[in-house]
């Protein structure tokens, strides 16, 4: 999410010594690898899709079993008082790094992390931008992960934060307009701090998301999307004018395209091949400027129009939240017709609609789980493909 400085600390602070107790109980077996292979970073679900160990982040967000067993991480993830999303210990190990990079999915569009660190040294410094920070075990930070960041871990410790993700109440973002800027202001004095202690007699329950992705996006929702996307593009002086101008016409016509199928077939299933199609030319219209427009992160802007609108505009894997009454019940509903359970159109176009799907009715596939097919593929780099 965009923020209006790289890092902010929140008037909170955390019983570290109560946390690193907790954390050194949990078994060492439950660290898992980086998914995508980055050395030395490991993670434990807190709360994750349908409470059970995987890194997905699409579908109903529930505790995982970890919480059971650490009372005081659950009611630190609960004292917020927020709608909480994937959530995580994420560990880094001595002399390892979070690589650089930015978080420019429509996940973290408009999403927040909140760190929490646990076990942590002055050793360990956090970059965004231009700049660099120490988070100090107990306190609580968010940063701006639209920009590039990363992590250096140049302690002899193995590094853990708590983190939390939500999108935030009116009442989180009033409590960040009085957060702490390194660079700006001055630190939070003792009485300026919400100490948070443990509570015994507090069972730590709190919400989480159950609808943090559309079945399909809304047109409201992909021109706003879209208006941010034309925004940035502009702020960047350096951006060839008749490649710039012609992005803008090119993702301002998908807008007009999708609103007019949404007019036609909402969220219902005979629209999925279509809304596919259109994705799947939009795509291919502008992958010829990849190289050629940025945003004002540094990052190439047709990133932005695939991970932030093309890419999740159709998330078929999620209809059960949404189409949960039987096909019957509703007319408007055809449900195993004329596409896969992945949202991809069927082999054939129209003339093959009546053709019965031989793939599983209720796929529950995620985009890094490995493809139904067979090719031992992640499902995003085959079926799952944007080609």
């Amino acid at each position: 999410m965009k923020l209006k400085h790289e890092f902010i600390q929140l008037p909170l602070h955390f019983d570290e010594k109560r946390l690193q107790t907790e954390i050194n109980q949990l078994d060492r077996s439950l660290w898992a690898p980086h998914h995508e292979g980055f050395k030395g970073n490991l993670s434990i679900p807190l709360v994750s899709l349908n409470g059970q160990f995987n890194n997905l982040f699409k579908g109903p967000m529930a505790a995982t079993s970890v919480l059971a067993e650490t009372p005081y991480l659950k009611q630190v993830i609960a004292s917020f008082g927020e709608v909480i999303g994937r959530s995580r210990l994420m560990g880094l190990e001595s002399g390892c790094e979070v690589p650089l990079h930015s978080d420019i999915n429509y996940h973290w569009y408009k999403r927040v992390r909140i760190h929490i660190p646990i076990v942590t040294n002055p050793n360990v410094v956090f970059y965004c931008g231009d700049k660099q920070v120490h988070m100090k075990a107990g306190e609580a930070w968010i940063f701006d992960s639209w920009k590039y960041h990363r992590v250096d871990n140049q302690s002899d410790l193995f590094r853990v934060h708590l983190v939390i993700d939500i999108c935030g109440s009116s009442n989180f973002w009033n409590m960040v307009e009085n957060g702490h800027v390194p660079w700006l202001n001055d630190a939070f004095t003792q009485e300026q701090i919400k100490h948070v202690a443990f509570n015994p007699h507090s069972d730590g329950n709190f919400r989480s998301e159950r609808f943090n992705t559309p079945l399909v996006l809304s047109p409201g929702e992909m021109e706003g999307l879209a208006n941010d996307l034309i925004s940035d593009l502009r702020c960047v002086k350096t951006n060839p004018r008749q490649q710039r101008d012609e992005m803008i016409h090119k993702v301002q016509a998908f807008c007009y395209q999708w609103r007019e199928l949404w007019g036609l077939y909402g969220l219902t299933e005979q629209g999925w091949p279509s809304y596919h199609k259109l994705r799947q030319q939009a795509y291919e219209g502008v992958m010829h400027l990849e190289s050629s427009l940025e945003l004002s992160n540094g990052t190439q802007a047709t990133r932005m129009f695939l991970h932030c609108m093309i890419d999740p505009a159709l998330n078929v894997e999620v209809k059960d939240s949404y189409l949960d009454s039987p096909a019957d019940d509703n007319p408007n509903i055809n449900v195993g017709q004329n596409t896969s359970q992945q949202g991809r159109p069927a082999e054939a176009s129209a003339h093959n609609e009546n053709k019965k799907n031989d793939l599983p009715e209720k796929s529950k596939l995620g985009r890094n789980d490995i493809c139904h097919c067979g090719s031992g593929r992640k499902f995003k780099h085959c079926h799952g493909k944007l080609t």
